[in-house]
């Protein structure tokens, strides 16, 4: 129990990021679905007050078209041929506006992405547990165990959340709008995830071929010499 103990005192911080994720997930799941339908009302509620500014901005747009065509008859024939391509561009800026949904509906697409935080709190959170024993059990020196301890456990902890801020700001800012104002944390969150899972492959993949011997990479590795014991 010592010698275990010993081994994971290097990530310890990175296994407790790890069971937080696992217990953040399960709450959220829990929020969810005592929240279910005050959720989705809300965001339902937001979607037909954005679709009925939108209509009532076309009927306006359509009111504006019309006077201009009916002021006159030569010359304004000849205004509305050349202001037909500002129409078009002033109609495509508009229909812009409209936000596009995956699913056919911009509230279930929140609710969808609500759910992917809680998928990707348990997936992710158990993910870690287990890539940070392997970390433990390989001849890494502490420090770099340390490190991606942190980055692993904070990985974790970013990943998910980004999901369900996107999801509180699809309604109201589109689902590409919505992407792009979590990008400062989901880009970060992912960087640390792949990357530190690329060390521990790298690092895996030199201790299976022996590589970690060499002069290249023996600086990251303990000394041969130095091994825990079994008792």
């Amino acid at each position: 129990m010592n010698t275990l103990r010993e081994a994971l005192s290097p990530v310890y911080h990175g296994l407790a990021m790890g069971l937080l994720a696992l217990i953040l997930g399960a709450l959220w799941a829990a929020y969810m679905a005592t929240h279910h339908e005050t959720l989705h009302g809300a965001f339902e509620a937001s979607e037909a007050v954005q679709k009925e500014a939108h209509m009532q901005a076309d009927m306006n747009m359509n009111e504006m078209d019309m006077g201009h065509t009916h002021k006159a008859d030569a010359p304004s024939h000849q205004h509305a041929e050349s202001a037909a391509p500002h129409a078009h561009e002033a109609g495509h800026e508009h229909g812009e506006m409209h936000q596009h949904s995956h699913s056919g509906s911009l509230a279930m697409d929140a609710m969808q992405r609500l759910l992917r935080g809680h998928i990707h709190f348990m997936g992710i959170g158990m993910l870690i547990l287990i890539v940070l024993f392997v970390v433990a059990s390989t001849t890494l020196k502490d420090t770099w165990k340390s490190v991606l301890g942190w980055t692993l456990g904070l990985g974790a902890l970013m990943y998910p959340p980004s999901w369900i801020l996107m999801g509180f700001r699809t309604v109201n800012m589109g689902p590409e709008g919505a992407e792009a104002s979590v990008m400062w944390l989901f880009g970060p969150a992912v960087a640390l995830l792949i990357g530190s899972l690329i060390a521990v492959f790298t690092v895996m993949l030199l201790e299976f071929t022996g590589l970690k011997k060499t002069a290249l990479f023996s600086w990251a590795f303990e000394c041969p010499n130095k091994k825990l014991s079994v008792s």
